[in-house]
């Protein structure tokens, strides 16, 4: 193994790129938690490594482009990654860059995912990379789950519409007009998730309105 450097300090987990075996990789490291028991918080790393790793072998085979796992260590809770090359599809939205093809795409790997009872749980621009020889890839499935829940499925395309909104408001409408449009492609339940983006996108509201009126009576 060899680390090159440190792409990403979060919360759960430590993400740096270097090689395996001569490969260029991932390496993704989840970190103990203080304040958990030790015997319990070594079990929940774990388990969360492997199902990690079985979601992305889930979806890899409902033909969704995932990276290759290189190794697995649950007890150390470490995940290493094939490295895909390529941009993500934030930064081809910045370049206004094949908005409709690329859009139609993303859509068709979420309801994918959807119709084999995958939510990804952070579905956003960032985590999915276009590759030029292989097409688009989804990564970082820390907080994906094994689910059948109409409104797990839709709070993914809300957490795709709301990074649309703050990072690419002058494409947002098109953008993800198409999404929606590959994405029926795929799973049929599209007004369903639709009606549950609303209710998310309500609840929301209520809850910001709330918040200003509270500040404003104090």
């Amino acid at each position: 193994m060899e680390i090159v450097k440190l792409i990403k300090k979060g919360a759960e987990a430590e993400v740096y790129e270097g090689y395996f075996l001569g490969m260029h990789a991932i390496f993704k490291q989840r970190k103990p938690k203080a304040y958990r028991d030790p015997t319990l918080d070594k079990k929940i790393i774990a388990e969360r490594t492997i199902m990690e790793a079985r979601l992305m072998y889930n979806a890899l085979k409902a033909q969704v482009n995932t990276p290759a796992i290189l190794y697995l260590d649950p007890s150390e809770g470490l995940l290493v990654l094939e490295y895909v090359e390529g941009k993500t599809l934030r930064e081809k939205y910045n370049n206004f860059e094949d908005i409709k093809e690329l859009s139609i795409e993303a859509g068709r790997i979420a309801g994918r995912l959807h119709k084999n009872g995958i939510a990804h749980g952070d579905l956003n621009p960032n985590n999915l990379i276009v590759n030029d020889e292989e097409g688009m890839f989804i990564i970082d499935f820390g907080l994906a789950k094994r689910s059948d829940d109409i409104e797990d499925f839709a709070t993914d395309v809300h957490v795709f519409l709301r990074s649309l909104e703050s990072a690419h408001y002058r494409i947002k409408d098109e953008a993800f007009k198409y999404f929606i449009e590959g994405y029926s492609q795929e799973f049929n339940k599209v007004q369903e998730i639709l009606k549950g983006v609303q209710e998310i996108r309500m609840r929301g509201r209520y809850v910001e309105e709330r918040r200003k009126s509270r500040t404003s009576n104090e």
